[in-house]
């Protein structure tokens, strides 16, 4: 099936990588005729570093690694978010390198390369920095991009052996993916050190604020990364999840753009992504239609009219202040955008997505006036946004993650009904679904829906009341025949349940062909059963032992950029040096 899908041509994927042997090459013919003073080896290694100091005027080698780390998340993003687009379209791979798969794992060797690029670079420059090991100089942004980019690609082989063991496990958020997603999202932060440490700051050219604007698109890109769970319609966690990640991603990445940028730059930025990418990553010709899990502009705003009344001066509180309006006056606009999602948020979600938002907020918003400090060489004690401060707020943060975690199986059944409504272009039969639920006040839910995914697109439909009391009808036709999988979703509180209307015989997993009785009461189940159908039981020390190295992971990405921060930090003065002369010729 999925040999005439879009998602499986090549041609995204060479066009970057055309895109990168086109920048290598032509900067690197441009950097040879400069630098005829190094000796041979280091004259080829550093031509394309060489190139990029003599067009933009600024030191070639954060150039170098900034593009090179962007490039790789660019590219494992368009593979990812074209993999996620697979897997729910389409179902199961064949092959492990698909374009997908190989767009993702060339795109986070990327990273790591990045981060090796920048140390080869900084030696043979002989530029200032912090720590060293012998010989070789380790730049500021370079410790994070190698501990991000190397747990991000250790992420994949550990991939395929969790689904030799459990079966594939269509769902973003498994151990394994989420060391892969978070190596890739944190990107955008660890790049943006890379301008520090080199000392460009955004008004010394307009190459420098390129860079920087570029930098905070990849920031507010990649922390928006988890947010596909929701972005594609298929969550499998509870719906309060997402104004929480939102709130978390504005809180980090808008007001340390604020900071850094000056004013007005996160508004521009967050607006341009909206216009340009509404969708949230996958293109037109893609068979699932997905929606962006959160717009950031009335965040930004927010962000803007703080600075512009309390000031700068104080971060501790613009940071919170900041925060607050994020999980409130912000969720409020986002809450406007989510109405025409897939997963609409309802008003069952309140207040739990208030409290739990603005918490998520204020926390991610110190967070973010602290990193804005290290790029900005500043003490991150500034303003009162010290370790212990920090440490509270990443305590709050954990928290906040852990108690919507929970995902249990209430007490209720549902009568269902199919509705003829013929065939589809394929021939496959189509129905409406009416739905009887006992006991009817179940229905005041978070999602109260009807699933149809695998079967070469997604169709979801919300389940309408109609004008008897406890029955709903879906609002589109679904298909109950052929490959698709079409489920009932019912999601309150914790609750996470569904009852199956039509699943595919596949002997390939062992399990049977399931179709609804229809007038009879069916109870529902953990929805899980249903939508991880592939899934297996497998051995449980696996899982253990992923789950460990996924925190191990968490707390290295932490030391990582607490480690870039303080080689920051050392030079007080970073922020205020002088614009980089241009680079005349040699």
């Amino acid at each position: 099936m999925y040999q005439g899908s879009s998602l499986a041509d090549w041609s995204s994927f060479w066009l970057l990588i055309g895109l990168m042997v086109g920048v290598v090459v032509s900067t690197a013919i441009v950097g040879l005729r400069q630098r005829r003073d190094r000796r041979r080896f280091e004259r080829i290694v550093m031509a394309p570093a060489d190139g990029l100091e003599r067009i933009t005027g600024l030191p070639g080698w954060a150039v170098g690694t900034f593009l090179l780390s962007a490039w790789a998340l660019l590219t494992a993003g368009q593979g990812f978010y074209s993999d996620v687009a697979w897997h729910i379209a389409l179902g199961r791979d064949d092959d492990l390198f698909t374009a997908p798969h190989t767009a993702i794992l060339v795109g986070l060797i990327g990273i790591l390369g990045s981060g090796v690029v920048a140390v080869l670079m900084a030696t043979i420059d002989g530029v200032e920095t912090r720590h060293r090991i012998g010989a070789l100089r380790i730049p500021a942004a370079a410790i994070p991009l190698l501990a991000l980019g190397g747990t991000a690609v250790a992420g994949f082989p550990l991939d395929e052996i969790w689904h030799a063991q459990y079966g594939i496990d269509v769902t973003m958020w498994s151990p394994t993916h989420m060391m892969m997603i978070l190596g890739a999202s944190f990107t955008g932060l660890a790049v943006w050190f890379v301008l520090a440490a080199a000392g460009v700051k955004p008004r010394d050219s307009r190459w420098a604020a390129a860079l920087h604007t570029i930098g905070a698109v990849m920031t507010i890109l990649g922390l928006s990364a988890p947010q596909g769970e929701y972005v594609f319609g298929v969550p499998q966690f509870q719906a309060i999840f997402l104004p929480i990640i939102v709130s978390l991603a504005a809180g980090i990445g808008i007001v340390a753009g604020r900071l850094i940028l000056g004013p007005w730059w996160m508004g521009a930025v967050v607006l341009g992504l909206a216009i340009v990418d509404p969708g949230g990553g996958v293109g037109d010709d893609s068979p699932v239609d997905t929606r962006r899990g959160g717009m950031y502009l009335v965040s930004a705003l927010w962000v803007e009219a703080v600075a512009r009344v309390l000031g700068l001066e104080n971060r501790r509180r613009f940071a919170v202040v900041s925060g607050l309006g994020i999980g409130t006056v912000g969720l409020a606009g986002e809450w406007w955008w989510a109405q025409g999602a897939a997963q609409p948020w309802e008003a069952a979600m309140l207040p739990d997505a208030v409290i739990l938002s603005t918490v998520a907020a204020v926390a991610a918003a110190l967070a973010g006036a602290a990193y804005a400090a290290s790029v900005r060489g500043e003490r991150a004690t500034i303003g009162g946004v010290s370790g212990p401060v920090l440490a509270v707020a990443g305590v709050a943060v954990l928290v906040v993650l852990a108690l919507p975690m929970l995902r249990t199986v209430g007490d209720a059944a549902a009568v269902v009904k199919l509705t003829g409504a013929g065939v589809d272009e394929s021939g496959l039969a189509l129905a409406r679904i009416t739905v009887e639920i006992d006991p009817a006040e179940v229905a005041d839910a978070r999602w109260f829906q009807v699933l149809t995914w695998q079967g070469g697109g997604l169709t979801i439909s919300d389940l309408e009341p109609t004008a008897d009391d406890g029955i709903y009808t879906s609002t589109n036709a679904h298909q109950v025949s052929g490959l698709a999988k079409t489920v009932i979703r019912l999601h309150r509180g914790s609750d996470m349940m569904a009852i199956p209307v039509w699943m595919p015989d596949d002997p390939e997993i062992g399990e049977p062909e399931v179709a609804v009785v229809e007038g009879e009461p069916v109870d529902f189940g953990a929805e899980g059963d249903f939508l991880l159908r592939e899934a297996e039981a497998g051995d449980p020390w696996y899982s253990r032992a992923i789950m460990a190295t996924l925190f191990a992971c968490a707390v290295g990405w932490v030391v990582a950029f607490v480690a870039g921060a303080r080689a920051l930090s050392a030079t007080p003065s970073r922020w205020a040096r002088r614009a980089v002369a241009v680079v005349s010729p040699r």
